[in-house]
């Protein structure tokens, strides 16, 4: 969750997050998850909370075994694509620009604004153009690379759960 970004990268989770979705080494498309899902009538979505990210999905039980091998690869082998990176910083900023709006969204940032300045809850969690682009870009980091060590660290087996239901046979 948004509780382990970086100091130094806000939103990094959150990044993570989007950029699962577009292409793996078995699955380089970074529309192939979304067509796949989309043609075997389902739906897909995630979101990042402070302490975990959620990934879900729905389509139909004959396409199971290719959905979970397609959604396994995401934690598998993700690519992480460069090209991608200014897009998906964008869509971050957009709904960030969203959140903005919200008045619930805005209290609950006063209170996280509020807390022990050493604690992770009192830092931006969304991300931004700021905080994913601009800053970086400044500092001379690279975010794909940040981005690909957080993955490393933070996307293991023993943090993780897959649940799944649905019909039996």
């Amino acid at each position: 969750g948004s509780l382990d970004d970086p100091a130094s990268l806000p939103g990094l989770a959150h990044f993570c997050e989007h950029m699962l979705f577009l292409g793996t080494d078995s699955y380089p498309d970074p529309t192939s998850y979304d067509d796949f899902i989309n043609r075997n009538g389902g739906k897909v979505n995630a979101y990042t909370e402070d302490e975990v990210t959620v990934y879900y999905a729905e389509l139909s039980r004959g396409a199971l075994d290719e959905g979970l091998d397609r959604f396994g690869d995401f934690f598998r082998a993700p690519r992480f694509n460069a090209s991608l990176v200014e897009k998906e910083i964008h869509a971050i900023d957009s709904e960030h620009a969203k959140n903005r709006q919200d008045p619930s969204w805005r209290i609950l940032a006063l209170l996280e604004s509020l807390a022990n300045p050493r604690s992770p809850v009192s830092r931006f969690h969304t991300g931004d153009l700021e905080t994913l682009s601009t800053r970086p870009q400044e500092a001379g980091a690279d975010v794909v690379a940040a981005l690909r060590a957080w993955f490393d660290r933070h996307y293991c087996p023993s943090r993780m759960h897959l649940v799944t239901f649905g019909s039996s046979p």
